[in-house]
């Protein structure tokens, strides 16, 4: 995943005050697919090493250099389904994890797991089936990121807008087709923007919110919004480079020698060799990002805020500043933590957010995630 941080895009650029990070600021099985480009594969590999009939057939060849069995479990269990966006006056094909039907607190509000910038499902690989054990856990991609396909890949679509706006409605529309009840909101990194802008305008949607490593306070992308479109295609070019996405993975991790791999890496870009994914991009870019700064104060929903203390990316103030603007809400600091606790530290994540949902008591929380299930 890569951090959305702020400014030109060159290798000098300016952040906003308190904004660290990378200097180009870019910045269980599931069931039978329905609907068009929804069919599952067969879960078998075939002899010959192919991979076509053991992912969903959109999924790009390059998923052959995985081997991370956490990252091809999850691709396993990836979904599409047409979901109408009344914004975009379209259905989109979006790419989603859904929960296992052995979750023990089934009567637990849902939780949606909201990725980072230009991120996907794949950031879960490692939450998702812990928190699946005990609660109803979906993952989603949104619109224009991740494996959701916006139509960007075909001709005369490259021009459509996918900003904050369309990614509210989309995330809305597939809350109502598949959750349909209030629901427990994470977002990591700029997921967190993404989560807190939902929570704004539509509450009753909401349950509560889980902040994790959150952007909030580091509004829109600055001058790169006014970039000529062959420049900010340049600029989007970068983004899949091999030495950009390891960089960014030294910064998104408090133990790099354990998690800042190559794997990581490959997971992290598989879905940038989908059609479109380039001009989708380009679209939120010009669209100038997330700007809910003066937003913040106004969140009604009780709140988690997770924050690695070891975050290499946003400033540890941001955690302290969520808590202060956000009436109803707790911070707790994860130890030994980069930016990414979903994938440093998801069975800590798992036992917080239970824990904040009064499913365990805090010393269930100190215990292993085994003896505490046992």
């Amino acid at each position: 995943m890569l951090p959305a941080t702020v400014g030109c895009g060159r290798p000098a650029c300016s952040r906003p005050p308190g904004q660290r990070g990378l200097p180009l600021c870019l910045c269980h099985p599931s069931r039978l697919q329905r609907g068009r480009g929804s069919r599952r594969g067969n879960t078998c590999r075939a002899q010959n090493g192919s991979v076509s009939d053991e992912f969903l057939p959109f999924m790009p060849p390059q998923v052959s250099e995985l081997k991370d069995p956490a990252a091809l479990d999850l691709l396993r269990g990836l979904q599409r389904e047409p979901i109408f966006v009344p914004e975009l006056g379209r259905d989109i094909q979006t790419a989603f994890i859904e929960p296992s039907a052995s979750a023990v607190h089934r009567t637990a509000p849902p939780v949606l797991l909201l990725h980072s910038f230009d991120g996907s499902c794949l950031e879960f690989r490692r939450l998702h089936p812990i928190l699946s054990a005990s609660l109803r856990t979906w993952a989603v991609d949104l619109a224009g990121w991740g494996f959701t396909d916006c139509g960007f890949g075909d001709a005369g679509a490259k021009d459509q807008a996918v900003g904050p706006q369309q990614k509210r409605e989309h995330l809305h529309a597939f809350w109502k087709q598949q959750i349909k009840e209030p629901m427990v909101l994470l977002g990591t990194s700029l997921g967190g923007a993404v989560a807190l802008d939902f929570a704004l305008a539509h509450p009753e949607a909401v349950h509560s919110l889980v902040l994790l490593n959150a952007q909030g306070f580091a509004d829109g992308l600055g001058s790169m919004t006014l970039m000529p479109r062959f420049v900010a295609s340049f600029g989007v070019q970068v983004l899949r480079t091999t030495w950009l996405r390891q960089m960014a993975n030294k910064m998104a991790y408090y133990n790099k020698p354990k998690f800042a791999t190559n794997e990581a890496m490959l997971a992290g870009r598989l879905h940038t060799w989908l059609p479109g994914w380039q001009d989708a991009s380009i679209s939120f870019i010009q669209s100038g990002g997330y700007a809910i700064t003066q937003q913040v104060k106004d969140v009604s929903v009780r709140t988690l805020i997770l924050w690695g203390r070891n975050d290499e990316i946003l400033d540890i103030a941001y955690a302290q500043r969520f808590a202060d603007e956000i009436a109803d809400s707790e911070l707790v600091y994860l130890e030994e933590c980069g930016h990414s606790g979903h994938l440093e530290q998801p069975e800590q994540v798992a036992k917080e957010m239970l824990r904040f949902l009064g499913l365990q008591s805090p010393e269930e929380t100190r215990q292993p995630l085994a003896e505490v299930s046992s």
